[in-house]
């Protein structure tokens, strides 16, 4: 948790410092498995503050960060039934991925706050102060397996008090900023031939237990994607499909663009937005059903 973050990168926050590089702990067993690592898992995201809301929008974007830096090999926490060992090497088999090489990565983040002088041009004025946040990124890493911590990650972050976790346009700002910093870390670290520089990835996804009622599609969208266009939202909210594409990234190649609604032929799907980055990561085209310009069509897979 926190209180494993480095001292230094402490001691520099509290010296009123924006932000500390990434503190990597690695330890033997995790310097012998990073050159087979063929998976991550990210389990549930804790954060010292906020609710069942953002907590949910913190995972999400935790979840993207992974897909993107992996390239689609990792597995989301909204995938896991349970974060047991049993659990975990069953989700695994499901998925069709080799847990003898997979890592977990546990995320948490911390805040603090500080006061700052502001620029004061006038030496003899007393200078303004103002509100600075500090985000404390930790990533505990474990061999699927094993329940001991084989590594670690630290970042911090800063950023004005107030400031949400994506902007308008998208862009990650405070703790998405601490979280991307120290997956990108952990990934290039602990999985070398995983890491991917990433592109930007955003597929909306309507969670499978709301996706039958409007009004709940609604309520989820607002929370877990405030930055998405009311038009984009309303698109999604009132399709019955559970996938709208923002940012098609590296799922490009399946010939996806901005605005489709995704979905498969003939039905619904219980599959996560990770499950498709998966079959991409691993050389296949799924069956896709395209909503796109009001016109449904088909993309055959391979």
């Amino acid at each position: 948790m926190i209180t494993g973050m480095n001292w230094w990168c402490a001691l520099l926050a509290l010296a009123s410092l924006p932000a500390c590089g990434a503190t990597v702990d690695m330890r033997p067993a995790a310097e012998a498995l990073a050159p087979a690592v063929s998976t991550i898992v990210a389990l549930p995201v804790a954060i010292e503050w906020g609710g069942a809301g953002e907590r949910a929008r913190i995972q999400r974007l935790t979840g993207d960060s992974l897909l993107e830096l992996t390239g689609g090999r990792g597995v989301i926490a909204d995938e896991l039934r349970g974060t047991g060992e049993a659990e975990l090497q069953a989700a695994l088999r499901g998925l069709g991925e080799d847990a003898s090489h997979a890592l977990t990565f546990s995320v948490s983040v911390g805040i603090g706050r500080r006061l700052v002088n502001q620029a004061n041009p006038i030496s003899t004025f007393q200078a303004q102060r103002r509100l600075v946040v500090d985000f404390f990124a930790h990533v505990d890493v474990r061999h699927v397996g094993a329940p001991d911590i084989i590594g670690t990650v630290d970042v911090v972050e800063s950023g004005p008090a107030g400031e949400p976790e994506v902007g308008p346009t998208g862009e990650r700002l405070g703790p998405a900023v601490a979280i991307d910093a120290a997956l990108a870390s952990a990934v290039s670290s602990f999985a070398p031939r995983l890491y991917t520089p990433p592109q930007r990835m955003v597929i909306v996804e309507v969670p499978v237990e709301v996706s039958s009622s409007l009004v709940k599609r609604v309520e989820t969208l607002q929370q877990l994607y405030p930055e998405l266009a009311v038009a984009d939202m309303q698109l999604l909210a009132e399709s019955k499909e559970r996938f709208l594409v923002v940012e098609p990234g590296f799922l490009a190649q399946l010939g996806i663009t901005r605005g489709d609604l995704l979905g498969v032929p003939g039905g619904t799907t219980t599959a996560s937005r990770a499950a498709l980055a998966r079959a991409v990561a691993h050389g296949r085209k799924p069956l896709l059903a395209i909503v796109r310009g009001g016109q449904r069509f088909i993309l055959s897979g391979v």
